[in-house]
């Protein structure tokens, strides 16, 4: 359509004709939104989906990712009858092979996992390994793992089907006309210029691919991706090669291999990758190849070789290398762009934007039209990426592991290697040599644990007991019986100030904000479902002057989410403070003592009571102090002005560790927390959870001077009683052992009475207990009430064994909420726990739970 004249006007303009973008445009076209113009530079798929693998898998992390997926695969078999256009698209399945005894235990928890979310799937022996893959060498292969439904698709000729669909519905494809330029006013979108014209728009989807970071960038727009070549190989036609043959999927080799047109292609995604076009992909770059390293590639041949010894009777037709864009962190970036409203993004597909391709056009569509998706996306949210991000040498070097870790093994403690060190708390050197080990969360160096100096990560992969529990174990248990030190300083510090700051909070909390100054509240952001955007505690600091503390990953998020919803014409501004404030915090039962022995304040209960918040002395400085804790002990959380963080922090140990002071990391907050059932936002809550369903109904108050952001949706749910047919709880896995677990992680499903019921959501080992803990959803549609708990009869299936389980909606540990208040402090017992107590949507125990924990 090169030669037709560009619209003066679009309701939606999107840039980009690879998968994705046409996926779009067709999802646009099937809602009814007529005229919405897709731009392609070059041809359509021209730049990384026509040589894509094609392989379309469907069990993702989480369940709302798998529905994606599971649609797309759906998606593609009724879209070429739809349209006429050949697809290429066949379901053969795919086999997952175990070389370690780790490998095999994760595909058994896939197996339980695909079981809860309606994937058939299969635990496979040698035997019928052979039968269905007889060309494989299946020396130390222990298992293997099969989905029927899988499949495979041929890109060019599936972005075709998506383009015919999207152009018979009414919108437009423009191939050979590139966007040159978004256009704004006052920071809103309000056009797209192109080398053709420009056409006035109000809402523009940028899906240009491997392109996207660098147009993005132009533009002021955060999206970190790079570039990096991707090898695979295709053999000579293979005689009676089953056209049905399953795909083959080896992690711990790094390969994967599929039937194509009576051949076999094999790829290999290395160890380290190699990052491309550094310095800008060249402007002519269409349908090109790049050279085959076969140097650098050849610990993978040599892995596909041996695994696949007919390859030498057979010969290799083809060596490919062709670029693949990935992300810092290896999940895509969709939605709204924070910085520029009316901008949306749907880039960075590490190599999976085929199998994302349905799931991903129907989600930016609904976004598109409806202003937010029908399911959270939670961690592929384009506004989760930070500025220092689009950095080129920082997406250059982490692309080279991004590459690896696409597809290699995983376990909890598996760290990123490449750009190391970009940013530090003011303390990083102090605590470095005291022995921090640290992990690697978005830029941020973070401590995890406390070790010997320089001793670093384990480096042998586990599921299940890890090498630091004993360390762990000594960090938790100071801050149950003495006092823990530990540095939250990476956390986001926002300051929402002025006339209206209050008014502004108060629209997209449910909690109520206007609070007295000197109090601390914690409060969710809601979406227009009544859905958890943020997990936050606000402290009014003056009367026009709030500081927000927020999870590291949520830094940025958080701050476009106030402004979206505030009016106009409101009198505030909101203020990154995260790099000007460090974040210490003390807990533990003589964490009074230590802090009342280098101030002048009363820090006494009377004086100083939970939930307070106090700018006090504090050796020679001026603090803010809160009193909250995330392990659910007696705890103070510090926000210190960053040039004064190392005084406090010295007679902080002067005082302390006299009197057992120990640095904890943020291993033993998640341990701890989780015997306290609190909540981890991205995990146990998100978007698609309301406050009542996630047991934080406390946090909200309907009755507000002005309606907020939800309340509709909350007070709907709220006239149909407070059992709700799905609900947050705390679990523990009987006669678990610290040795042997077994250990909970997330996805396990959950039964009662032999129905499936709902699923764990996060678990950890919790030391002050020795119990195997976690927290769960579980779905009743009658409600999941006290009584329905007390009268079940659950179970955990972990890697295919089922385990009896205790479920309470109250916590485990401490379950009145005495130590956190600073009451008598009672024997912590390792029993059952109080499972008759019902928390009350007021109890201010519950009051502290906030933060992304690692």
């Amino acid at each position: 359509m090169t030669g037709r004249p560009l619209p003066d006007r679009a309701p939606v303009v999107i840039i980009g004709g690879g998968v994705i973008g046409t996926s779009t445009l067709y999802h646009l076209a099937k809602r009814g939104v007529e005229g919405a113009v897709l731009l392609e530079r070059k041809q359509l798929a021209s730049g990384t989906t026509w040589h894509a693998a094609g392989i379309v898998g469907q069990l993702r992390d989480s369940g709302a990712q798998t529905e994606l997926s599971k649609y797309t695969a759906r998606l593609f078999t009724e879209l070429e009858a739809e349209t006429g256009q050949a697809t290429g698209y066949k379901q053969n399945g795919t086999i997952h092979l175990a070389l370690s005894e780790i490998r095999l235990e994760q595909l058994r928890r896939n197996h339980d996992h695909a079981a809860r979310v309606g994937i058939e799937s299969h635990l496979l022996g040698l035997g019928d390994l052979k039968e269905k893959w007889p060309w494989v060498n299946y020396d130390g292969v222990l298992g293997g793992f099969f989905i029927p439904s899988n499949g495979q698709v041929n890109p060019l000729d599936v972005t075709q089907a998506f383009a015919r669909g999207a152009r018979s519905n009414g919108c437009l494809i423009f191939e050979n006309t590139a966007a040159k330029r978004i256009v704004t006013r006052n920071g809103r979108v309000v056009a797209v210029e192109t080398e053709r014209g420009t056409i006035a728009t109000e809402k523009v989807l940028l899906a240009g691919g491997m392109w996207t970071a660098r147009f993005a960038k132009a533009h002021g727009i955060t999206v970190p991706l790079h570039a990096a070549e991707h090898f695979y190989i295709v053999t000579e036609a293979i005689p009676n090669l089953p056209k049905t043959l399953p795909g083959l999927v080896v992690l711990e080799e790094r390969l994967y291999a599929k039937e194509d047109a009576g051949k076999l292609l094999i790829g290999g995604f290395e160890a380290r990758g190699k990052a491309w076009a550094r310095n800008g992909i060249p402007e002519s770059f269409e349908f090109d190849e790049l050279p085959f390293d076969i140097e650098h590639l050849e610990p993978v041949l040599e892995s596909i070789f041996a695994r696949l010894p007919g390859l030498a009777e057979f010969g290799v037709q083809t060596f490919f290398n062709g670029p693949e864009s990935f992300t810092p962190d290896g999940r895509p970036y969709l939605g709204p762009a924070p910085e520029m409203p009316g901008l949306f993004v749907a880039a960075g597909m590490n190599s999976n934007g085929i199998l994302n391709s349905g799931g991903v056009g129907l989600t930016m569509a609904e976004w598109l039209i409806d202003g937010m998706p029908s399911r959270g996306m939670g961690s592929m949210l384009a506004a989760r990426a930070h500025p220092f991000q689009v950095n080129a040498a920082y997406n250059a070097e982490r692309v080279t592991e991004a590459v690896g870790l696409h597809w290699g093994l995983h376990w909890p403690g598996r760290q990123i290697d490449t750009a190391r060190g970009v940013r530090r708390v003011p303390l990083h050197d102090r605590l470095n040599a005291k022995g921090a080990v640290f992990a690697e969360r978005i830029g941020w160096e973070v401590p995890m644990y406390f070790d010997q100096p320089g001793k670093g990560w384990p480096t042998a992969p586990s599921i299940g007991r890890q090498e630091w529990f004993p360390l762990v174990e000594m960090e938790c248990l100071a801050a149950r019986d003495a006092a823990a030190l530990l540095d939250q300083s990476m956390y986001g510090k926002i300051l929402v100030q002025g006339p209206d700051a209050a008014r502004a909070l108060n629209r997209v909390c449910g909690a109520e904000m206007n609070v007295p100054v000197g109090t601390s509240v914690y409060a969710q952001f809601l979406n227009q479902r009544g859905g958890i955007e943020a997990d936050i505690t606000a402290t009014r600091v003056g009367f026009e002057k709030f500081v927000i503390v927020t999870g590291h990953p949520s830094q940025i998020r958080d701050q476009a989410w106030i402004r979206e919803h505030a009016d106009p014409d409101w009198r505030f501004e909101v203020f990154d403070a995260t790099s000007s404030f460090s974040l210490l915090s003390v807990h533990g039962p003589r964490s009074r003592e230590i802090l009342s022995s280098i101030s002048t304040d009363d820090l006494s209960e009377e004086a100083f009571p939970f939930g307070a918040a106090r700018e006090i002395d504090l050796a020679y400085a001026r603090v803010w102090a809160i009193r909250r804790s995330f392990l659910g002990e007696l705890g103070y959380e510090l926000l210190i002005s960053t040039e004064f963080t190392a005084g406090v922090y010295e007679a902080l140990l002067a005082a302390g560790e006299p009197r057992g002071l120990r640095h904890i990391g943020m291993f033993a907050m998640n341990h701890c927390r989780m015997e306290k059932a609190f909540r981890h936002f991205g995990h146990d809550i998100g978007e698609d959870d309301t406050p009542y369903e996630a047991g934080l109904g406390f946090a909200v108050k309907l009755e507000k001077a002005e309606p907020f952001v939800g309340s509709q949706a909350l007070a709907k749910q709220k006239t149909k009683g407070a059992a709700t047919p799905h609900r947050t709880v705390a679990i523990a896995v009987e006669g678990a052992t610290p040795e042997n677990g077994p250990f909970l992680i997330h996805n396990e499903p959950i039964w009662n009475d032999g129905r499936l019921v709902g699923h764990v959501t996060s678990g950890a080992w919790g030391f002050r207990l020795r119990k195997s803990l976690g927290m769960a959803t579980l779905h009743n549609p009658e409600g999941v009430s006290k009584q329905w708990i007390e009268n079940g009869r659950f179970t955990v299936r972990v890697a295919g064994q089922d385990f009896p389980l205790t479920v309470q909606l109250a916590p485990f540990y401490d379950p009145a909420g005495e130590r956190m208040r600073g009451g008598p402090i009672q024997a912590i017992t390792t029993n059952k726990g109080n499972q008759a107590h019902d928390r009350k949507e007021d109890d201010p125990d519950h009051r502290n739970l906030r933060y992304q924990v690692g």
